[in-house]
């Protein structure tokens, strides 16, 4: 075992540097996936192994994967270009999580998860402490707080996340534990670590250069670091590391350097005077230094209102806690073990290139961790548990290409396949006539962004011998190279002459000893003759098949929603039919016809991250998210608003849905190729029940609308009563306080209640009356289904 252990991390070292020349991402982070789990369960083996009096084998830590030369000038370098270091940091972080999760049950992870496996079931509990290959992760990529990545910053957020996790389980606020403490030798020697880490990481700070870094740093730092064990003796020294931490916050707080790739000012600022207030609060040196700090900062240029009221804020704080030191508020020095700066966490995302591909690294990273630690059930098992219903897909829809007198019929459908972006059209051809077809060619032509696979045109297929009423079947496989519109161009080239002449048909009076003529007849071939062309109509491929779900919290989405450069709106309409009530009705809330024209987008690639309906008004709104086959953002937001058409037939009313689709993506390209055929676009998603509506179309028709308010206004002021003559002034007084006085029966009047709203605001509560009603009605009903 041992010697197996060391050649699989020579092995990881060599597939290391063939995995930097791996084109396609995906395949890239998958390796790096496989990899990194791998090292670390054989890292687990070898600790595993010297608790239990084995001697230790050297190489077996996964520190082995670092020490390549190439890797570990990529490590070491600040300005390297190189991604693969932000990928491997990224990857081996990400599976140190994983390991500190719960193994999955053996009955629905199936043999993927085999190695894990042998990690429960052959070895004891010790080897389940993933702190200390984690410990050994955090130690090998401390220079990553250093590199300069053009304001990328995934892979630094992964490690500093690590880091915060494990300095709040071995709680190193509190220092080093000793023996007598209950600690173990263990337990001491990663405190330790961890400690002295912590310390290399402050004086780090110094060569730090991009304040976006030093401020996830210190935050990273502040909230774990021991104050208590520092030396009062060194209160002076500029190598103090309470003085580091301070002077670097000096720094970020009146930095005026604004540019996107080095700092977010107002994300930096925030982080700082949270880690102030922590500090402060915790230790009575760093309260007064920092007290200084924040005076000198509300005081200066660099602090807007908010800061400096935040500011304010957190001098409260500090000298509530030191003036009551043994009536601390309840938790206000508490570790959290929170690191805020992912990008799942952020209150505002930027739109800048290195925040798009951070995004997308995290996505690539993911799916390959996922895939590896946390497969999906295979289809054996989903039979097994699930029964043949799960295996069930419904078959895609197919369509004529052809038209009716045409002597062949070809009928088409396709089948995408996003993870190696190609598209597979298949074919099925049937000879109408009566007669044998000799030979049909099929050409298959390609526009957009199609390609064909090999590398050249190899789209003739060539069918022999066609049977009157026998369908052939035959397939053409083509690549997809980028988000855009295209189509598939069929041609059938049909030979009625062909085989009319040559060999067989030639008949002469030379000898069969004749080898010249022999050789004459042999080389001779069947005419093709002139072939009859058969322009089918092109087969085009929806633009939403280019598009895969993706699952997202409603919280990322709205926060990622704004940040999203590239956006298009369009209008579209649809009818459907039943009264206002009827549609609305608390019953038929799961499926409410109001959203019939919508149907469809439930089987398109979209993944709908909420909704909220307004039944009382018959209107709604839906937010979808989806990513492109290469790895875009799109999320999409519909809105609808119910209208009761003027022509209304006998029986239930028809009523006109306008929506309004708002599509926000994170390429210009993206919403470019949806915006230039928009009907096109609406066609994909709802399969043609949407129809759109130009803007001048809307305007015009909001205009009419408004046009017969008015009118209906003018009739029926024109309908009022003659308003008769004004009384004087003396005689609405005296009547006015007869009213007050008095009620409609001459009994003395108690308080009134007439309403004083305007005409607007009882409309709006009484619509908010409505919708709590129906809401009060929909929890009794859920309440009664419940039990």
């Amino acid at each position: 075992m041992r010697a197996c252990a060391v050649t699989q991390v020579s092995l990881f070292k060599r597939l290391l540097q063939m995995v930097r020349n791996l084109r396609a991402e995906s395949d890239r982070m998958h390796a790096l996936a496989c990899i990194c789990r791998t090292a670390l369960c054989v890292d687990l083996f070898a600790k595993e192994s010297v608790r239990r009096g084995q001697k230790p084998v050297p190489g077996t830590d996964v520190i082995s994967l670092f020490e390549d030369v190439r890797v570990k000038e990529d490590l070491n370098s600040v300005t390297s270009k190189n991604l693969f270091r932000e990928e491997l940091v990224a990857s081996l972080v990400e599976s140190c999580f994983q390991l500190s999760l719960p193994l999955p049950e053996l009955k629905n992870s199936g043999t993927e998860s085999r190695v894990i496996g042998a990690l429960a079931y052959g070895t004891g509990y010790g080897a389940l402490n993933w702190t200390e290959p984690a410990l050994d992760v955090v130690e090998v990529c401390r220079p990553c707080v250093l590199w300069d990545c053009n304001g990328r910053t995934y892979a630094i957020d992964c490690y500093l996340k690590l880091l915060v996790r494990l300095c709040h389980i071995y709680d190193t606020r509190g220092g080093v534990k000793t023996i007598k403490a209950g600690a173990s030798q263990d337990q001491i020697l990663n405190e330790t670590r961890l400690r002295n880490l912590q310390l290399q990481l402050i004086r780090d700070l110094r060569e730090i250069h991009t304040p976006r870094i030093s401020s996830r740093l210190i935050w990273a730092i502040s909230e774990h670091f021991d104050l208590e064990g520092l030396d009062p003796l060194l209160a002076d020294d500029p190598e103090d590391p309470l003085n580091i931490i301070i002077s670097n916050m000096h720094k970020i707080l009146f930095n005026t350097d604004s540019s996107a790739t080095t700092s977010n000012r107002i994300q930096d600022v925030q982080a700082v005077l949270i880690c102030a207030q922590r500090l402060g609060a915790r230790n009575a040196r760093a309260g007064q230094l920092l007290s200084k700090e924040l005076e000198e900062f509300r005081a200066s240029t660099s602090a807007d209102s908010v800061t400096k009221h935040q500011s304010r804020y957190v001098l409260q704080v500090i000298k509530y806690v030191t003036n009551h030191p043994d009536n601390r508020w309840v938790g206000v020095g508490d570790a959290t073990g929170d690191y805020p700066f992912s990008h799942h966490t952020l209150t505002v995302q930027f739109s800048e290139a290195s925040a798009a591909q951070d995004r997308k690294l995290e996505g690539l990273v993911h799916k390959a961790i996922r895939e590896l630690w946390r497969p999906n059930p295979s289809q054996l098992t989903l039979l097994q548990t699930k029964g043949i219903g799960a295996l069930h897909k419904e078959h895609p829809k197919a369509c004529t290409l052809t038209g009716s007198s045409d002597p062949c019929y070809i009928e088409a459908y396709h089948l995408a396949d996003p993870t190696d972006g190609r598209i597979t059209l298949h074919l099925k051809i049937l000879n109408l006539t009566e007669l044998e077809l000799n030979r049909v060619d099929i050409r298959v032509g390609l526009s957009g962004a199609l390609y064909y696979m090999d590398g050249f045109s190899r789209t003739v297929r060539h069918l022999r011998n066609l049977v009157s009423q026998d369908p052939v079947q035959s397939s053409v496989t083509v690549g997809v190279s980028h988000f855009e519109r295209c189509s598939l161009w069929v041609q059938v080239l049909y030979y009625p002459f062909y085989g009319s002449g040559g060999s067989a048909d030639y008949e002469g009076d030379y000898a069969e000893e004749d080898s010249q003529m022999m050789r004459q007849k042999r080389s001779l071939r069947p005419e093709l003759g002139e072939p009859v062309v058969l322009r089918c109509q092109p087969y085009k491929i929806p633009l939403a098949e280019l598009l895969l779900p993706l699952e997202c919290s409603p919280v990322e989405y709205f926060r990622l929603w704004p940040s999203l450069p590239a956006m298009v709106e369009c209008t579209g309409t649809y009818t459907y039919e039943g009264s206002g009530f009827k549609a609305t009705a608390a019953q038929q809330y799961d499926s409410s016809p109001f959203l019939s024209g919508l149907k469809s987008i439930s089987s398109k690639p979209f993944h709908q991250v909420c909704s909220h309906f307004i039944r009382t008004v018959a209107g709604f709104q839906l937010c979808y998210a989806a990513k492109t086959w290469f790895g875009g953002f799109v999320g999409m937001m519909i809105f609808g608003a119910s209208e009761v058409s003027r022509n209304v037939d006998l029986g239930d009313e028809t009523t006109t849905m306008i929506c309004k689709f708002v599509v926000r993506a994170s390429d210009e390209s993206i919403t470019r190729e949806i915006e230039s055929d928009l009907q096109g676009w609406l066609d994909d998603i709802t399969d043609g029940a949407v129809e759109y509506m130009p803007e001048d179309e809307v305007k015009s028709a909001a205009a009419e609308r408004l046009k017969i308010s008015m009118e209906r206004i003018a009739l029926l002021k024109a309908a009022k009563p003659k308003v008769p003559p004004a009384k004087t002034e003396q005689e609405e007084e005296e009547e006015r306080k007869q009213s007050e006085e008095l009620d409609g029966f001459g009994n003395p009047k108690g308080p009134s209640t007439l309403s004083k709203l305007t005409a607007e605001e009882a409309e709006h509560r009484a619509l908010q009356a409505a919708v709590l009603q129906e809401w009060h009605q929909l929890c009794k009903e859920k309440a009664m289904k419940a039990q």
